[in-house]
């Protein structure tokens, strides 16, 4: 919960480019500075693979769409033998402050106990009584099945054709919001506060990998619906709008893959109501496609998972062929 709820809820494929930029330069920013999409289930592959616009591109990215199956694979066996043991010994996940949870000496001893525990049963007693080569394997089968769905599930929600991805505003964005707020006051308007104006379409709306907003269109189409032919103002950064074009759903209104997918297929609703029931998404699904719809919002939704995989390899093919810059 640590991981999804405080590293990719908030910040949906959203990039912070200046952390980035101090990353590469071998800076580590204050943990209180880690604020940007930091979700390990989208964009911790990089540079491995390249899932958002504003990661440098890199030669091998362009065959990333041929390898990515196979690294989806080793998602969940990862996370056990790897991710698990560093967030226990760290007290960290990427911004995420794990200390609450690890830095109980009791729930150390759990980890610790549980690990030798599940190590048993799924590894040392299928190797007893099938052998090791036959019982590794089962165990490898199992857990690579397990993490190519999973992966894959997770993935075509934000990393897929028309999903629309954001950026952290920067000192020098702060500023020209205020500037553009003082203007428009010496003109007459009502001034609005700086957290108003850094919502405000001139500063990074979110936008597709073409630079395309899609909220535009959707806006442009709702007043055009509308008999009045006005809407309310939606800031294209407001929080639940950025969550609408930053999410994709998959066979929408389906109880089916709905409960198959532990409600991964309605990422839309998930992500505007993280805390009720899945089991709900289904039955609230055509009220939240009609509200985005009234307000002009994007509201996108793939009719099965096999188009959507589909859309994401091609997504990933087009991102990993971008022109690398020269050196």
């Amino acid at each position: 919960e640590f991981q999804h709820m405080l590293g990719h809820h908030p910040y949906t494929n959203l990039l912070d480019e200046e952390e980035d930029l101090k990353k590469g330069n071998g800076v580590d920013c204050p943990i209180v500075e880690k604020d940007q999409e930091s979700d390990p289930d989208v964009f911790s592959s990089f540079p491995i693979m390249r899932m958002h616009p504003l990661h440098e591109p890199a030669w091998y990215h362009r065959y990333q769409h041929i390898y990515a199956p196979f690294l989806f694979a080793l998602m969940t066996i990862a996370k056990v033998f790897q991710q698990d043991y560093e967030v226990a010994m760290s007290k960290r996940l990427y911004h995420i402050d794990a200390t609450c949870r690890y830095g109980s000496k009791w729930n150390l001893i759990r980890f610790w106990g549980m690990k030798i525990i599940t190590s048993g049963y799924m590894i040392a007693v299928p190797c007893y009584f099938h052998g090791i080569a036959r019982g590794l394997a089962l165990f490898v089968i199992g857990h690579m099945t397990c993490g190519e769905l999973l992966a894959t599930m997770f993935i075509v929600n934000h990393v897929i054709e028309g999903v629309s991805y954001a950026k952290k505003n920067t000192v020098e964005d702060a500023a020209a919001a205020t500037a553009a707020a003082d203007v428009k006051e010496s003109e007459g308007e009502e001034k609005k506060s700086a957290e108003t104006e850094n919502n405000d379409t001139t500063v990074h709306p979110p936008s597709t990998m073409y630079g395309t907003t899609p909220m535009e269109q959707t806006r442009s189409d709702a007043a055009a619906k509308s008999t009045s032919g006005k809407l309310a103002y939606v800031p294209y950064n407001d929080w639940a709008a950025v969550q609408c074009q930053t999410s994709v759903n998959w066979s929408p209104g389906s109880w089916f893959w709905n409960h198959f997918s532990g409600g991964l297929s309605h990422q839309i609703e998930h992500h505007l109501f993280p805390s009720i029931c899945h089991t709900n998404y289904c039955y609230i699904q055509d009220v939240v496609e009609k509200t985005c719809a009234e307000y002009g919002v994007p509201y996108q939704a793939e009719p099965n998972l096999f188009v959507a995989y589909k859309k994401m390899m091609a997504h990933l093919k087009f991102l990993g062929n971008e022109k690398v810059k020269s050196s």
